[in-house]
């Protein structure tokens, strides 16, 4: 049976494995040539992150945040990624990709978890609840993000 640390984390690797190859090479700082360059991306990037955690409450304290809250948080993890990690992850060989990948996963997690709490929602969408809003406030009360 997995945690929610481990639902955490493989969420995140997931969101790392489907990127396009362009946008891996971007947030590593490289260009199609494997050159280095500027990195770019990484406020998307994050962005694609946090909305893998709509289906969870984030508590912040005993302050409760909807998903698009914690994106400059992820953003700010991503950019303190070691430059030579994000790299690994857009090696030819697709196994020592797949581990930088996954180290990657495992360090943002961490550091995610250090800072929030993750509680599973019962309605995760409008096609679930006519009013998703109102469902959230009547369970947490009012948000913030």
């Amino acid at each position: 049976m997995q945690t929610p640390e481990d639902e955490i984390t493989i969420a995140i690797a997931v969101d790392l494995a489907v990127l396009k190859p362009h946008q891996r090479r971007a947030f590593a700082g490289l260009d199609q040539y494997r050159r280095a360059v500027k990195v770019r991306g990484v406020p998307e990037l994050a962005a694609k992150i946090a909305e893998s955690f709509a289906p969870y409450a984030v508590f912040d304290g005993d302050q409760v945040l909807r998903y698009p809250a914690i994106a400059p948080f992820i953003a700010q993890t991503l950019y303190a990624i070691p430059i030579e990690l994000r790299r690994g992850a857009c090696d030819s060989d697709r196994q020592k990709a797949c581990d930088a990948r996954e180290r990657m996963a495992r360090l943002i997690s961490s550091q995610l978890l250090g800072r929030y709490r993750f509680e599973h929602l019962r309605h995760v969408g409008a096609s679930c609840h006519a009013n998703w809003d109102a469902a959230f406030e009547a369970r947490f009360g009012k948000t913030s993000g």
